[in-house]
């Protein structure tokens, strides 16, 4: 980060919503407030908008937008920084997959379901949902920014990327047509035939029936499903021990590092469809950006890549209004839950959930050479159930609210007792009765990032 003095803003717009240049004089802010020529824009305490007429000029602003599995943005203009932010989205993924359980959970617990008539394909344009959300995010905070600061310039940074080309740096046109899978059926028929029929553990060739294909790095941990993740493992070694005792995962460390283009996929889909949301607008390449960085002597991260590409120098005058922007739900939703049932192992005295002692037999349409554990359930100590929550709580947790008995004003943590009480922030609880709500966080956690 640059040396020079960092700079506090408040944003401003006029009495039509038009945004104005930010201000630094926050002594005039608290007089505008106090008197009542202006008052405090939204849900937000950074923003002012004024209630009398005023003058409107302002200067160019550039926004700089450093895209990928965080975003990084930055608005920059006359040699000052008035605006950054970092927005994380670790989570999408895992709230996705979440959600397919709970679901595929609840509707296996019925013996029977009537198949749906199969009515239903993609529309034109259709991403995955992780990728869409992403999309959707990412022009939402750019168009967020111009409701409170007076852009004109918008440089994004996108890379456009030939997966294909760095699979296979000499590959021609003819060749995009034929992957690694062309010809195969099934990805089972590709892995059959790169390995001929072998165990990836202990070398021998097994009949098609009896191999099965393993994730090297499971889907629950970021794997993909691609033939450089997957292996082939036979009945006898496709257990639970070998997952237990480190045998595959020794496995994964001895393969060589292996590529993941989920972040080139989401640059090359943005690069595409940035002009179906933004009229004008001008794109920079990652290395102009690592050069400038370097060249400033200016540490990597994504606030500092989006404050170089809207254009920032190591003369620029840095901002203290560095926010976190996190995503989170807007709606504290029906929720329907398995807890399953929980047994003493009659080996070693531990208690283990029905799962892990169940009798291995996954499939009925064929036998496998399971062992069944369930002879080893000794006595049951807590009966499986299903919770369905269906109420819905005035206070959420990251809710802004003034506890009375204190006279501070905290965040909630969560919400215990059905209701009655909450954990704030600081650990402590307190009943409902000492918390007065002062705003409500829906959809996205703003908070000021210190010490950057």
């Amino acid at each position: 980060m640059s040396k020079i003095k960092k700079v506090d803003y408040i944003y401003v717009v006029d009495s039509n919503g038009t945004p104005l240049m930010p201000t630094s004089r926050l002594g005039m802010v608290r007089r505008w407030l106090k008197t009542g020529q202006a008052k405090w824009y939204g849900n937000s305490r950074n923003t002012i908008q004024f209630v009398r007429p005023v003058t409107t000029n302002t200067q160019d602003l550039t926004l700089g937008v450093d895209a990928g599995f965080h975003l990084g943005l930055s608005v920059v203009g006359n040699n000052r920084e008035y605006y950054v932010s970092e927005s994380l989205r670790k989570s999408e993924k895992d709230r996705i997959t979440s959600r397919r359980e709970s679901r595929r959970t609840r509707r296996n617990r019925l013996r029977y379901r009537k198949a749906r008539f199969d009515n239903r394909r993609h529309k034109d344009g259709w991403l995955a949902p992780s990728i869409q959300h992403r999309l959707d995010f990412t022009i939402k905070e750019i168009k967020r920014l111009y409701t409170f600061l007076p852009i004109t310039n918008l440089v994004v940074e996108v890379t456009p990327f030939d997966n294909q080309k760095l699979l296979n740096p000499n590959i021609k046109g003819w060749q995009y047509q034929k992957g690694k899978m062309y010809g195969f059926k099934t990805i089972k028929d590709y892995l059959l035939a790169r390995d001929n029929y072998r165990d990836a553990l202990d070398g021998k060739q097994y009949p098609a029936s009896q191999l099965r294909v393993h994730h090297l790095v499971q889907r629950k941990d970021g794997g993909s499903n691609q033939p450089d993740n997957l292996v082939l493992l036979s009945d006898i070694n496709h257990n639970q021990a070998n997952h237990n005792n480190g045998i595959l995962a020794k496995l994964r460390e001895n393969r060589q590092k292996m590529l993941d283009y989920r972040g080139a996929y989401f640059m090359s889909i943005l690069a595409a469809r940035l002009s179906d949301y933004f009229d004008e607008y001008t794109t920079t390449q990652g290395y102009l950006t690592a050069n400038l960085r370097q060249k400033y002597e200016i540490e990597k991260s994504h606030l500092n890549d989006a404050f170089v590409i809207a254009g920032g120098t190591d003369t620029t005058f840095r901002t203290n209004n560095i926010y976190s922007r996190q995503k989170l739900r807007n709606n504290n939703r029906v929720l329907q839950l398995f807890y399953d049932a929980k047994y003493i192992d009659s080996r070693d005295g531990k208690q283990k959930a029905g799962k892990e002692l169940s009798s291995g037999r996954t499939r009925r349409s064929r036998e496998l050479n399971y062992t069944n554990l369930r002879q080893f359930r000794k006595e049951k100590v807590k009966k499986g159930r299903v919770s369905i929550r269906r109420n819905h709580y005035q206070l959420r947790p990251h809710d802004v609210v003034l506890n009375t008995k204190t006279n501070r004003i905290e965040r909630v943590k969560s919400v215990i007792s059905r209701g009655k009480s909450v954990i704030l922030q600081s650990g402590k609880s307190s009943t409902v009765k000492n918390i007065v709500s002062l705003y409500h966080v829906n959809g996205m956690l703003e908070t000021k990032m210190e010490n950057i």
